[in-house]
């Protein structure tokens, strides 16, 4: 039995019937000669909107559904062929009516043919003629909505990755066997295979182990890879070391230097990674990966997710966790938790009669937890016993007995929960298949995909984006969608099993294109998407196969090339909607963009262009232009005002920082959501009244240049009321009088509506705020920057209850902040204010606060500070410590009396040269002090049992380094620009430091005060000694026997390494770094360690010239002749890896 594939129509046929109506209230009908046409065809497709809802409903019966779905078929395929000539035809329209008002006198029609165009209608006609009589064959239902969507209720319920049921047990399980030494046994990376079909929660929990606090506690270092079936080493280390050091690495970066990256960041130390939904059973593809990872400290463990055993036996050390189905009760604790979550109100004998059925249904699920949430989400809210009887007794439990071996498994339970979405969120979701598996999707970038391709039906109050923002939500809410969580940022990808079901049910009018394999493409085709490189090939297939196409994709980040068919492309395809050229080797946009005249989103990012083509203004449905890292584009095109559809406009801070004016009349893109940069000008068009009607901003304006406004009150501001962030600037240059009442006056005309979020002010000319600023009008406030207001001599900005962070700079006359309640403010910054001589007293909820060259404040306020910056603070003296209680926003006392600074975990201070003590009460993580001559003392051993980090700079002599307490947790120490400190004293007992840093110490004579004073630090990894001019050798006791990681830079008189042993003894050292030591003239007699991987040296010329492989007198070649990845200046070995040279020290805080 093959399942019956559900046919949408519905949207289709409601979009065109607003889109004929629109045009028979125009006179372009009449001209062609085709009104009678189109009205007939509006009327057939009302009369069969009517009746859609029930015949999109009854095409899975049995009895009548082969045929059913023929008709909804034939209805579809005329439907898109009205809905692109219809379209058309709207928008040669509107360019029509364009032209005239331009030109002042009627233009004649001459843009598009007149007879193609009245054939084609007329065609369409009369296919929708024939299908609307086979419409009574059916004896369908009328239902009073029309097909149109309902109000959606705005949902806030979101899938939570930690909300689990019943794998409480596995977790534990796996996190007990990683955490003792029997992943030790084989002295390698242990590998842990987790093993189940799909659907049954392996990645589920693999999270659930990842973010356990036992296993953050035990490894180093944590990674998350996402493998899925392309098994690309180069990708999987990439990703790696982007997710450890939260950076991005461009995608041509070689493996070479990604194996060194590793190895610094990573060699020796016991990390965690996570390889999730692994398929490859070659083990040529593991063992690169494999040597790499065993490179790693002792413990270190790999997680695998997979479906299958063989990738357990070629991957796993250890035997596989084989994952089994979630018991009867367990599921059922998880359909309830689902579908029963706003139902509280049920009457218990109702709620009864819900469960026998659901225990049923849950029951057909077969322990699949996939299954489960996807039957819960159906029915999630639904208190009809009738509906949940119809759930129990699909036919579709029948398909899981006779499914084709060679395609995608579809879950029953999957196929039903599509099969029960309303048809608006049907289209959406079979959209969703162009993309890769594994895709990771921002909810508000689909949404403007779905809502270019005219998916969205706007209803009630709501808008379009508002709209499509509430289908997503209601796919999450069903589970179509899994919450990822990535740089803090909330993100989401399909499960593969639901993947696979939106490519089932998306064909073949939605595809992907893999490997030039472009013989899937057919006439019915209308979204595509091209994976790989190489997409020439199946562009121009596209170009003869389906010239109907509405979306091209190029998903994923690697360069493409579409060669010649760019251009072809322009001209066939005119019925496009949605088109991403991102990541390809574009340079230059051909003019013939134009052509495709239905084109709502435009993607170019990342591309080489330099300049848009002024044609592209004529694209007047255009609603998204997306040119993110285009680096060389440094203007916009003259004629952008022509886009009045344009939503959302796309570019890099950068851009907007560059931007010296805009092109003139802005002010047509009324439905601008967000405009980064808007430099006010005296020219026509580039006047602050252009800001008038853009009524629809919601996210950022940024208004420069803002004493060339005339009438600053006709921006408008205050009719912005879904305008979330405000930044006003004038140029910072010198001000007479009369620019400083002119700027008062336009600054309290600019007056913004009290729902926003965020305001900056910047170079501001007056002495005073206005009254909407200091009455504390703007009561949803949440972010408040102050920058170079320097006329300003007082800080009133009144109540502003939702104020979280202010940040005050360069206000230069700034003497007063009267005393006010800070009740909300968690985060406080002042910069470069001179002449402030106090802040308010009390700020019961600031966290975090950074004052830096303020010469007048001499005390900070009470508060129960976490985070704490000073930095050039001439007279600062008074930590204002005392006994505290926390206060809530609306100031009432919470919790109990402590000390306002118990709770400092990180505290920074510079030349602040009147603090005599540190605080007397706090115990910090995290401590730096530089140039404060008056500090003596570092917290006693009492407060120092959570110190982590400690640096200590430019002291005049050696007693704070004599001062550091004892303590288990410190794992850093800095010490650098101590004056007067000949030799390094012996420190007390620190058996959790890893990392020494010892800088530009000129007096330092010797590392060894008394006997063993580094030998002692018996858990270092990493030494750095840089700058210490007066130091000539290493002591002769030898170094910490764990280091991994040495370096020495910038030591002019250093001659030697020390004596025999003081290397060789390390046999943990896997990196040596020697630079800028011009008197080293050899290793020690006995070499180096055999565990060396990594040696760099560089401007040490007598040491370089003894270590030449070819030359007579190379002494010290047989030292180093073991180490493979050798960078010894210009001189390397010819099988050590091609790696680019390296910045001096980016190694040196690699390894930390």
């Amino acid at each position: 039995m093959a399942d019956p594939v559900s046919i949408i129509v519905g949207p289709i046929v409601n979009h065109i019937v607003d889109t004929a109506a629109s045009l028979i209230e125009g006179e372009i009908l009449a001209i062609l000669n085709v009104e009678e046409e189109v009205k007939n065809l509006s009327s057939n497709l009302t009369a069969i909107a009517a009746v859609l809802k029930d015949a999109e409903q009854r095409q899975l019966d049995a009895a009548c559904g082969e045929s059913l779905r023929d008709w909804l078929g034939k209805l579809r395929d005329v439907a898109c062929d009205a809905e692109d000539i219809l379209d058309t035809l709207a928008t040669e329209t509107f360019l029509w009516k364009r032209k005239q008002q331009v030109r002042k006198i009627r233009a004649p029609i001459n843009l598009i043919n007149k007879s193609s165009a009245a054939h084609k209608i007329k065609e369409i006609s009369a296919r929708l003629d024939v299908i609307a009589k086979e419409k009574n064959d059916f004896h369908l239902k009328e239902s009073s909505d029309g097909g149109k969507p309902p109000n959606l209720p705005h949902t806030t319920f979101f899938v939570d990755s930690t909300d689990v049921v019943g794998r409480e047990s596995d977790r534990d399980k796996l996190i007990n066997r990683m955490l003792s030494n029997e992943s030790d046994t084989t002295g390698d990376v242990s590998v842990i295979p987790i093993i189940g079909m799909g659907g049954l929660g392996k990645t589920t929990l693999a999270q659930l182990i990842f973010t356990d606090e036992r296993v953050k506690n035990h490894f180093e270092f944590r990674m998350w890879v996402h493998v899925t079936i392309d098994f690309n080493f180069g990708r999987i280390l990439k990703e790696m070391i982007e997710f450890h050091t939260e950076m991005k690495y461009s995608s041509d970066v070689p493996t070479r230097t990604l194996e060194s990256r590793f190895l610094e960041f990573l060699g020796g130390k016991r990390f965690l990674l996570v390889l999730d939904d692994v398929w490859t059973d070659d083990y040529q593809e593991w063992e690169p990966l494999q040597k790499l990872l065993k490179q790693g400290g002792k413990g270190s463990t790999v997680l695998v997710t997979t479906r299958t055993t063989r990738v357990s036996d070629i991957m796993g050390t250890q035997p596989p966790y084989s994952l089994e189905c979630l018991p009867d009760d367990e599921c059922w604790s998880l359909f309830k938790k689902i579908a029963f979550k706003d139902c509280n109100s049920l009457v218990d004998t109702h709620r009864k009669e819900l469960e026998v059925f659901g225990r049923q249904i849950v029951e057909k699920c077969n322990g699949l937890p996939l299954a489960v949430k996807a039957m819960g989400g159906v029915l999630r809210g639904n208190i009809d016993v009738n509906k949940w009887k119809q759930i129990l007794r699909d036919s579709i439990w029948e398909l899981e007995k006779d499914q084709n071996p060679t395609r995608p498994k579809i879950l029953p339970a999957l196929k039903l929960s599509y099969d029960h979405l309303p048809s608006y969120l049907k289209q959406c979701y079979a959209y969703c298949s162009m993309f890769p598996k594994a895709y990771v999707f921002d909810r508000q970038e689909l949404v403007k995909h779905w809502m270019a391709e005219a998916f969205i039906q706007s209803s009630g109050q709501n808008s379009v984006d508002e709209t499509g923002i509430e289908y997503f939500n209601e796919l999450l809410m069903r589970s179509f969608f899994q919450i990822l969580n990535i740089d803090g940022k909330e993100r989401y990808r399909m499960h593969d099993l639901i993947h696979d079901l939106a490519v089932s049910v998306s064909s073949p009018h939605c595809c992907q294109v893999k490997d030039n394999n472009s013989r899937i493409l057919s006439e019915k085709t209308r979204h595509v998407s091209l994976l790989g490189q190489d997409v020439e090939e199946p562009a121009l297939q596209i170009i003869k196969t389906s010239s109907k196409l509405r979306t091209l994709l190029l998903p994923g980040e690697s360069l493409k090339n579409l060669g010649q068919a760019l251009d072809k492309m322009f001209h066939s395809l005119k019925y496009i909607r949605v088109l991403n050229l991102s990541s390809s080797s574009l340079s230059e946009l051909p003019s013939s963009i134009e052509n495709m005249k239905l084109l709502r989103y435009l993607d170019l990012s990342r591309t080489e262009i330099k300049v848009l083509p002024n044609s592209i203004c004529n694209l007047c449905n255009l609603q998204t232009l997306k040119l993110l890292g285009c680096l060389w584009l440094f203007e916009l095109p003259k004629d952008l005002g022509n886009l009045v559809n344009l939503r959302h406009l796309e570019l890099d801070e950068m851009f907007w920082f560059k931007c010296e004016m805009l092109p003139p009349r802005m002010g047509n893109l009324t439905s601008l959501q967000n405009l980064h940069a808007f430099p006010v000008s005296g020219t026509s068009g580039h006047g602050i009244e252009e800001l008038k009607n853009m009524a629809n901003l919601t996210k950022t304006l940024h208004i420069l240049k803002l004493e060339n406004a005339v009438n600053a009150a006709e921006a408008k501001l205050k009719e912005k009321e879904s305008l979330q962030k405000l930044v006003l600037e004038w140029s910072g240059q010198d001000v007479n009088q009369q620019d400083e009442v002119r700027a008062e006056r336009d600054l309290k005309d600019l007056q913004p509506h009290s729902n926003l979020k965020e305001l900056a002010l910047h170079h501001f000319k007056g002495s005073n705020f206005p009254s909407w600023m200091t009455d504390g009008v703007l009561q949803n406030l949440v972010r408040l920057t102050l920058s170079h207001c320097t006329k300003c001599t007082t800080l009133s900005v009144g109540q502003l209850p939702c104020l979280r962070a202010l940040y005050i700079k360069g206000m230069q006359e700034l003497e007063e902040w009267p005393e006010v309640q800070c009740l909300s403010l968690g985060r406080l910054e002042i910069k470069n204010c001179p002449k402030l001589r106090k802040v308010p007293d009390l700020m019961p909820n600031l966290t975090v606060l950074k004052i830096k060259k303020c010469d007048s404040l001499k005390a900070l306020p009470m508060a129960p500070l976490m985070f704490l910056i000073l930095i050039d603070n001439l007279v600062l003296e008074d930590w204002k410590e005392g006994m505290f209680t926390a206060q809530d926003g609306q100031g009432n006392q919470v919790g109990q009396l402590k000390p306002t600074l118990i709770n400092l975990l990180e505290l920074k201070m510079a030349n602040c040269p009147s603090i005599q003590a540190l605080p007397k009460i706090f115990a910090p993580q995290k401590l730096e002090i530089s140039g404060c001559g008056l500090i003596t003392a570092l917290p006693v051993p009492q407060f120092a049992q959570r110190l982590q980090h400690l640096a200590l700079d430019s002291c005049s002599n050696g007693t704070l380094v004599r001062a550091i307490p004892g303590t288990n947790t410190l794992y850093s120490l800095v010490i650098s620009n101590i004056s007067n400190l000949t030799s390094f004293p012996k420190l007390p007992h620190l058996p959790g430091l890893k990392t020494l840093y010892i800088s530009d110490c000129e007096d330092l004579t010797s590392l060894s005060e008394e006997e063993e004073s580094l030998k002692s630090l018996s858990s270092l990894k990493l030494l750095s000694i840089r700058g210490c001019s007066k130091l000539e050798s290493l002591p002769d006791e030898g170094l910490p026997t764990g280091l991994e990681c040495l370096m020495i830079a910038s030591c002019p008189i250093l001659k030697s390494l020390g004596t025999k042993g003081t290397l060789k003894s390390l046999i943990s050292l896997k990196d040596l770094y020697l630079d800028n030591c011009p008197l080293i003239r050899s290793f020690p007699e006995d070499g180096l360690p055999t565990s060396l991987l990594h040696l760099v040296i560089h401007e040490c010329p007598l040491l370089i010239e003894k270590c030449q492989k070819e030359d007579a007198g190379s002494t010290q070649w047989p030292k180093i002749m073991h180490v493979t990845d050798q960078e010894i200046d210009s001189i390397r070995l010819p099988s050590a890896p091609d790696l680019p040279k390296k910045n001096k020290w980016t190694a040196l805080f690699g390894c930390s």
